[in-house]
């Protein structure tokens, strides 16, 4: 159905008349089951939120993005191609961002409008906490996680977008993997 980005909401006049770049940066996973033990409905949030809405918001704003020679940045996830354990539709839907980045990409030919993949790995955020439901045993696990390695940082990613976002309008980058040495 419509989730709020439908073909019958309207922006004000001149709403996006200004845009230059989208930033896709969805992520929410609730839950690790594996996918025979999987919640329904924490399924059908992590595809709303990673493949539906991102598909929806990118509708809307490509003719602003077209207009304005705008660029699009679309976080993916390192789980779109190496997925893990519990991770069965957050790695799916990742997957969904990284082939609908190429196939925007494809589309958009000859409009100017650049489109990333951007597909980090171990970034350090509440990400871990949020899955788990924000408990003793999810900052457990996080540390655990964690542990011994240096991850990446949101400052990290944030510094590529802005990277890839001013890169000069003749360069596009199709997809960039992002993983921490250790």
């Amino acid at each position: 159905g419509d989730r709020g980005w439908g073909a019958g909401r309207r922006a004000r006049p001149g709403g996006f008349r200004g845009l230059r770049l989208v930033n896709n940066t969805a992520g929410r996973a609730v839950g690790r089951n594996p996918a025979q033990a999987a919640d329904l409905a924490q399924r059908e949030t992590r595809i709303d939120t990673n493949v539906t809405a991102l598909a929806s918001l990118t509708h809307r704003l490509l003719p602003a993005l077209i207009a304005r020679r705008g660029a699009i940045i679309n976080i993916s996830s390192v789980a779109a191609t190496y997925p893990y354990t519990g991770g069965n539709v957050y790695a799916g839907a990742k997957a969904f961002v990284k082939q609908f980045s190429l196939g925007l990409r494809s589309d958009l030919q000859g409009t100017g409008v650049r489109v990333t993949s951007i597909e980090p790995g171990m970034v350090e955020t509440e990400f871990t906490l949020v899955r788990m439901g924000n408990t003793e045993e999810a900052q457990e696990s996080s540390n655990a996680l964690y542990k011994g390695v240096k991850p990446m940082t949101g400052d990290d990613i944030a510094a590529t977008m802005v990277w890839v976002a001013e890169l000069p309008p003749h360069l596009n980058i199709n997809r960039l993997e992002l993983m921490p040495v250790n």
